[in-house]
């Protein structure tokens, strides 16, 4: 059983950062190549691993915005977790720039603190411990999550992000388990140099990304534009899964919550927003009057397996054919999920 405390009630400070070097080892990781265009930066772009992410729907996210007359416009997510999709748009200046929420306050403050002080972040990745006994450090700050330390609750929630099967931060033991015994071992997903690339190429980008720690419909209703300027912007819309919410994620969706959404989206006559969910009756009679497509798509949640998922958009927002929409969907089988 993972301790929930230390028993002396001594708190532990966030890894000390390393001030006195002159040369920082995330300088060194970095020093001859130009940020951002590394291929691992390339391939993926956010640094938190996702179950379910959506990076690689990117390619059809662009195509509906162009289609709907929308590159370069400002991209909105009211559930942001990962964000690799929009990552990848706005490095390939297909938006102008994202407005990222997730409610969850790990989340939120990972990316305030990673955006705040991309250096300081980068070089605790090339330093921190990837041990059992730092992993049960780090876990302590991610269950407390006070958020008067953003930093140290921000990076904690990265460091189980990569250290963790499959990603899901809260509820889920260390790859290789707690005696490291497993195939795999904590740092099998703890690339420092490709990690600590991400997190400064994104820095490079840091003006252009807006983050907000919301609920996701309140986000939708006080953060975007009004009135005409409403139908310039795009939004992607990700909620938790009908399905296996509480053990997915850190701010899991009821059937009421999925029900208010449901009624916010389709009153919007407007606003070109496409939405994905795992296929379930229930989101299924949601959207009824919407266009649904149901796809085939790879995970590799604890086991490797396919499921099917719904990509909904109002009948007012032009889709591309439905092929091309498999063709995108069915390309997450590379989500870097894979594996532990």
């Amino acid at each position: 059983m993972v301790p929930t405390s230390d028993g002396d009630g001594f708190h532990e400070p966030l890894f000390p950062r390393p001030a006195y070097q002159v040369e920082s080892q995330a300088s060194r990781v970095l020093a001859f190549r130009p940020l951002g265009r590394c291929t691992e930066v390339m391939r993926y772009d956010s640094p938190l691993r996702y179950p379910g992410g959506k990076a690689l729907l990117a390619p059809l996210l662009a195509d509906i915005m162009r289609l709907n007359g929308l590159t370069q416009c400002s991209y909105y997510e009211p559930f942001a977790g990962g964000a690799g999709a929009a990552l990848r748009l706005l490095r390939e200046g297909l938006v102008s720039d994202l407005h990222l929420n997730d409610l969850d306050v790990r989340i939120a403050s990972f990316w305030t603190s990673m955006l705040a002080e991309p250096m300081r972040f980068a070089e605790t990745i090339t330093s921190v411990p990837l041990t059992i006994t730092e992993w049960h450090r780090q876990s302590r700050i991610c269950r407390a999550a006070d958020p008067s330390d953003s930093f140290a609750l921000g990076f904690a929630t990265f460091y189980l992000n990569r250290c963790n099967r499959s990603g899901v931060v809260l509820g889920s033991a260390p790859i290789g388990g707690y005696e490291q015994t497993g195939a795999w071992r904590l740092d099998a997903r703890f690339n420092r140099e490709s990690l600590a690339d991400r997190v400064l190429a994104i820095a490079e980008r840091r003006d252009q990304i807006h983050v907000t720690n919301l609920d996701g419909e309140r986000f939708l209703c006080d953060v975007l534009p009004r009135g005409n300027a409403r139908r310039a912007v795009f939004v992607y819309v990700d909620p938790p899964y009908y399905h296996n919410s509480n053990r997915l994620y850190l701010s899991s969706y009821d059937r009421r919550d999925h029900r208010r959404l449901a009624i916010y989206l389709r009153r919007q006559q407007t606003l070109h927003w496409v939405l994905s969910y795992d296929d379930a009756d229930f989101i299924r009679r949601l959207y009824g009057e919407c266009s649904l497509w149901r796809q085939s798509v790879h995970y590799s949640l604890q086991r490797k397996h396919r499921a099917n998922e719904l990509i909904i958009a109002p009948n007012y927002v032009r889709m591309p054919d439905t092929t091309k929409i498999h063709t995108a969907v069915d390309s997450t089988s590379t989500d870097e999920t894979e594996g532990p």
